[in-house]
């Protein structure tokens, strides 16, 4: 088991330095608090359940191929629990890990008197405040003077300007929670605070960061909420099973690694309605081979040169029609084109121009309904040559 020691006795690791700083971002597993609904924010009541130390050690496991030159970990019982799970895991094959550093900075968002609530509760209690928390977080406030959101958001810049210079070109593992992964990571690809709710993070689902070692503060998010180690096909939705979910696949990814993906499963189970495609040979060819095993998905080709504009004009506007008319059925829909129109999506549907990695990976994301901000499920790499550790396998 790992020596725990504190931020302030962390000396830089002598370990080589590479081209890029990578960040390994893990939440803890599920909690006795997750299990029964409750807000756990910065309280440490919440423990993990046998299911969450079991999810966690096998985080551990699918993170074996790393060399990690730091661990970090948020002081919260939870997380801490988690942290020794995953290094347990780790300590199989790696004799020489470095000990966990205690990071206060890493502390859940604190919800005040929310904390221990639970969540039906909240919400017939406080209707104005949750629907502030849910649609303008940002805004969000307990007393007018504290605003937790932009709180948390500080934090998570301060923590990285601390790391950043310490470990520059070495590979980090922060262990964290929900609310606080989301605002690293959103700190990191410049999202803001308003966006706070528009990053899922699952239970021990793992997010990977690489910073250039040029003093940027800016990183390009390589992968986003990665469960498949858990035996999740797709990361689970949080908000139910309601409204529209959108994978995302660039028409430069080869017919081998999608077929040897997740989405092989999917379409054989036939858990996709619907396909959009710009009408370029290489959308087409991939096209083809998926509707060959599925014969449910209605298939709706478009023009290259203006498939976003007519997204925009027609799916994006039908489908937010749909959920004002309290659309309960998930509608799952598959859209293959160039990475270019991939990131103009994207760019649209989290409404901010972010260094995201679409080129070998899977884009997942949900639509709820049309009052909420649209939620960036995952980024989920297909490519195992690019990204050995971490690859959608049909399990």
């Amino acid at each position: 088991m790992n020596n725990i020691i504190s931020l302030s006795n962390l000396t830089k690791s002598s370990n080589s330095v590479t081209s890029s700083t990578k960040i390994i971002i893990v939440r803890h597993g599920r909690t006795t608090y997750n299990e029964q609904g409750r807000y756990q924010g910065s309280s440490d009541e919440s423990v993990l359940t046998e299911k969450g130390h079991q999810a966690a050690y096998q985080t551990g496991l699918a993170l074996q191929q790393f060399t990690f030159d730091a661990i970090y970990s948020s002081p919260l019982t939870r997380v801490q629990e988690t942290a020794q799970e995953i290094t347990t895991a780790l300590g199989n094959t790696n004799d020489n890990l470095p000990p966990i550093i205690v990071a206060p900075k890493l502390t859940e968002i604190n919800m005040s008197d929310w904390q221990g609530l639970f969540y039906q509760e909240v919400r017939e209690k406080f209707p104005k405040a949750y629907h502030c928390w849910q649609e303008t977080p940002h805004l969000f406030t307990f007393d007018n003077s504290f605003f937790p959101v932009r709180e948390l958001f500080k934090k998570a810049q301060s923590f990285w300007q601390e790391i950043l210079d310490k470990h520059q070109g070495q590979t980090i593992l922060i262990i964290a929670h929900g609310g606080t992964n989301r605002a690293l990571i959103s700190t990191a690809i410049s999202l803001e605070p308003k966006d706070y709710h528009s990053l899922q993070q699952s239970n021990c689902g793992i997010s990977y960061l690489e910073f250039p070692t040029n003093n940027s503060s800016i990183a390009k998010l390589k992968c986003l909420n990665f469960t498949n180690h858990l035996g999740e096909h797709l990361p689970k939705l949080k908000e139910g099973k309601q409204g529209w979910r959108w994978l995302l696949v660039s028409n430069q990814v080869s017919r081998k690694l999608l077929l040897n993906s997740c989405l092989c499963e999917l379409i054989d189970r036939d858990l996709i309605d619907l396909v959009l495609s710009d009408n370029c040979e290489a959308s087409e060819i991939l096209v083809s081979n998926f509707l060959r095993s599925n014969h449910k998905a209605v298939h709706f080709p478009m023009p290259q040169d203006s498939f976003l504009e007519i997204w925009q004009q027609t799916i994006f506007a039908r489908q937010k029609k749909k959920h004002s008319a309290n659309h309960e059925t998930l509608v799952t829909g598959l859209i293959i084109v160039r990475e270019e129109s991939l990131c103009q999506i994207l760019e649209k549907t989290l409404g901010a121009k972010i260094p995201l990695d679409t080129s070998n990976n899977l884009g997942v994301i949900h639509y709820p309904h049309a009052k909420q901000q649209s939620i960036l499920q995952g980024l989920l790499p297909i490519d195992r040559q690019l990204f050995p550790q971490l690859t959608l396998a049909a399990a």
